[in-house]
C-alpha cells in the first residue's frame, strides 16, 4: 500500500475509535445506539420520543431503529443483497443493469464500462459517484473515493442497526438518463403494511435538491421536509399506478418500508428499499404531517417482530436453495 494510502487508513481509524469502542459486545452496541439515538432525536425535536405509544412517523422509525431486529432489514439494506430479493418478488427486469461488482477498486475494469454510469458501495447511504462522461472521468481519484467509503462503516455514525456490519462491497449500475440527460426524478412510494399511500418525487438530487410530496390521488400535501418544495408539479408518469402497484408488492412483507423507483420513459426501475427514513431525525413542517404519515403505520409486537424474524430466515434460506 503506497503512503498516501496507509496515512488515510489511519486516519479513518483514528477518527471512528470513538464509535468502535461501544461496539465491543452486543450489549454495549445497543446501549451506545439507543442513547446516542435518543440524544440525537431530542436536539432535533427538543424533546425525547414516546417509545411506549409512538404516534408520529418519526417517533415509529425511532421505534424501528431500535427494537425491530428482523433480518430482512439488513438483507435489503444492502444494496448487493437487495438486487436479489427484488429480483426473488417482481423480477431482475426492474434492476438497473449492474456493470460490475468488487472488493477492491482495483478489481474493476474501469476501461470496459460504458460512456455513462453509476458508482456505489454497498453498505450505507449515500456513497454514490456519478459519471456522466467517462472521458472527462478521474479513474485514480475514483479509486481513491471508493477506497475511502470501503474503509467507512457507515453504521458507526448513524448508528442505525440495519447497517451494523454490512459486507463492504464497492459496484457499478448503469446510469439512469432522465429528460436532457439528467439524472430522472426520484419517486419514493411510502408503503405502510403492503398499502402505499403517499409518493414522494424528488429531482436535482445531486445539483438544486427538491421535493414535494403526495397522496395516491395525487393531490399535494402542504409540507416542508428536509428541503424545498418543487417549483412546479412533476409530469406524473402514465404508469403511475404500476408503480404504485410494484412498490405494494416490494413493501408486502415490511410494517413500512420506503419503496424508491425511477420512471425512465415509461420504463419502471427499482432504485432501493429504505427502512428508515433519513434516519426518523428530520422534522416535518407542519408537525400535524408527522402524525399523518404516523398514523398509517401499526407497529408489530416484540412477539409478532420475533415471528416474522424466523420466517425471514426461513424465506431467504429458500431463496438460497433456489438460486443455488
Amino acid at each position: 500500500m503506497r503512503l498516501a494510502n496507509w496515512r488515510e487508513a489511519l486516519a479513518a481509524e483514528a477518527s471512528n475509535l470513538f464509535y468502535d469502542l461501544p461496539s465491543l459486545t452486543p450489549w454495549t452496541a445497543e446501549w451506545f445506539d439507543c442513547a446516542l439515538t435518543l440524544s440525537r432525536y431530542r436536539r432535533v425535536f427538543g424533546s425525547y420520543p414516546n417509545l411506549r405509544q409512538p404516534k408520529t412517523f418519526s417517533e415509529k422509525v425511532i421505534h424501528k431503529r431500535l427494537y425491530d431486529r428482523r433480518p430482512l432489514l439488513r438483507t435489503v439494506a444492502d444494496k448487493v443483497a437487495v438486487r436479489d430479493y427484488v429480483a426473488s418478488i417482481v423480477g431482475a427486469d426492474t434492476l438497473p443493469a449492474l456493470h460490475a461488482l468488487a472488493t477492491d477498486p482495483e478489481a474493476i475494469d474501469w476501461g470496459a464500462l460504458p460512456a455513462r454510469f453509476v458508482v456505489k458501495c454497498s453498505h450505507g447511504s449515500g456513497y454514490n459517484l456519478v459519471v456522466t462522461d467517462k472521458a472527462a472521468f478521474d479513474v485514480d481519484a475514483a479509486k481513491a473515493t471508493v477506497r475511502a467509503w470501503l474503509r467507512s462503516s457507515f453504521y458507526r455514525y448513524t448508528r442505525e442497526w440495519c447497517y451494523r456490519d454490512l459486507p463492504r462491497r464497492v459496484f457499478v449500475e448503469e446510469f439512469l438518463e432522465g429528460p436532457g440527460g439528467t439524472v430522472p426524478d426520484d419517486w419514493k412510494f411510502f408503503v405502510y403494511g403492503g398499502r402505499a399511500v403517499y409518493v414522494q418525487v424528488d429531482r436535482g438530487r445531486f445539483t438544486d435538491h427538491r421535493h414535494s410530496f403526495y397522496r395516491r390521488d395525487r393531490t399535494p400535501i402542504d409540507v416542508r421536509y428536509l428541503c424545498d418544495n418543487l417549483a412546479e408539479p412533476p409530469a406524473f408518469p402514465a404508469n403511475l399506478e404500476a408503480m404504485f402497484d410494484l412498490a405494494e408488492r416490494l413493501g408486502r412483507d415490511f410494517d413500512f418500508v420506503r419503496v424508491d423507483l425511477y420512471n425512465v420513459g415509461g420504463r419502471i426501475v427499482f432504485g432501493e428499499l429504505t427502512n428508515y427514513p433519513n434516519a426518523g431525525l428530520m422534522p416535518f413542517e407542519p408537525a400535524s404531517v408527522d402524525l399523518e404519515f404516523g398514523s398509517h403505520w401499526q407497529l408489530p409486537s416484540r412477539r409478532q417482530t420475533a415471528q416474522r424474524g424466523a420466517r425471514d430466515e426461513r424465506s431467504a434460506a429458500d431463496r438460497k436453495s433456489t438460486a443455488t
